[in-house]
């Protein structure tokens, strides 16, 4: 699949300094521990899966990251700022896109109109340039016009762009909350279990697709899922929590021969 000229080829070498820092985060729940002194990095350009049992951790992770929860302690670096101090509707405009375990589309919307929704934090008119129709409101539409329509072929869309999302197929749904994070032009992209109600054969597709994503947007991945084959098959790093507390943070290889992976995941094989 080639990417359309919006979307060019960037490079993907990892840079050697992290692009996300994640150190000593705790998140407590009228007592209950989520994430217990939790610390790994993420360099920019990989993709970096988040793998462990149910109750783990891992979406109280990203949702520490989106800001949607409060940690108890600890620091969050992203591109060098300090994201705890961020409200979370800053979160988008600092570079951080995030899809969720269920849809969060607006069903009676057409699916480019879902997509359009994403790249709305980057635009800078307010309500009396937009009410005047000043120069920089067409100049705006026409970018955001453009990136989603380089978005909507990117993903294979383009074809029901028209239809409301409730009359496409679940799997186009997957997509298409995708290409609304993807908007944004994020720096750093969250997907929380997008193979979750996939089939087989679009399981396969999905992990092609997320390593072509990183590989033409230049995006560092943050992945959370349950199918550890697909996590183990694109990631360049693995963190493994158990509990909320990292258990394992290395390669796919490495992270598959760890012994505590291995126990936690009641001795099955990976």
């Amino acid at each position: 699949m080639s990417a359309p000229d919006l979307l060019p080829i960037a490079a993907t070498a990892v840079s050697s300094e992290p692009l996300l820092r994640i150190k000593e985060l705790s998140v407590h729940f009228d007592g209950i521990v989520a994430l217990d002194d939790v610390s790994f990095d993420v360099k920019a350009g990989q993709i970096c899966g988040l793998i462990g049992p149910n109750g783990a951790g891992k979406t109280t992770l990203l949702n520490c990251l989106s800001r949607l929860y409060q940690a108890a302690s600890g620091s969050i670096l992203f591109a060098g700022q300090r994201l705890l101090e961020f409200p979370r509707h800053r979160i988008a405009g600092l570079g951080i896109g995030r899809t969720f375990q269920h849809l969060a589309l607006f069903p009676t919307m057409s699916v480019r109109d879902n997509v359009l929704t994403g790249g709305h934090c980057h635009c800078r008119s307010g309500f009396l340039a937009n009410s005047l129709r000043l120069p920089m409101v067409d100049l705006e539409e026409r970018f955001l016009n453009d990136r989603v329509a380089g978005l909507l072929e990117m993903l294979e869309l383009t074809a029901i762009a028209h239809l409301p999302v409730n009359e496409v197929p679940f799997s186009a749904c997957k997509r298409v909350e995708l290409a609304r994070a993807l908007a944004s032009e994020p720096k750093l992209l969250l997907l929380d279990e997008p193979a979750a109600g996939l089939s087989q054969a679009d399981l396969s597709k999905l992990g092609e697709l997320i390593i072509n994503i990183r590989d033409h947007l230049a995006l560092t991945l943050l992945l959370v899922e349950h199918h550890v084959s697909l996590v183990m098959r694109i990631s360049d790093q693995v963190v493994a929590l158990d509990f909320g507390r990292k258990i394992a943070d290395g390669t796919p290889a490495e992270v598959q021969k760890n012994p505590d992976v291995i126990r936690a995941y009641l001795g099955g094989k990976l």
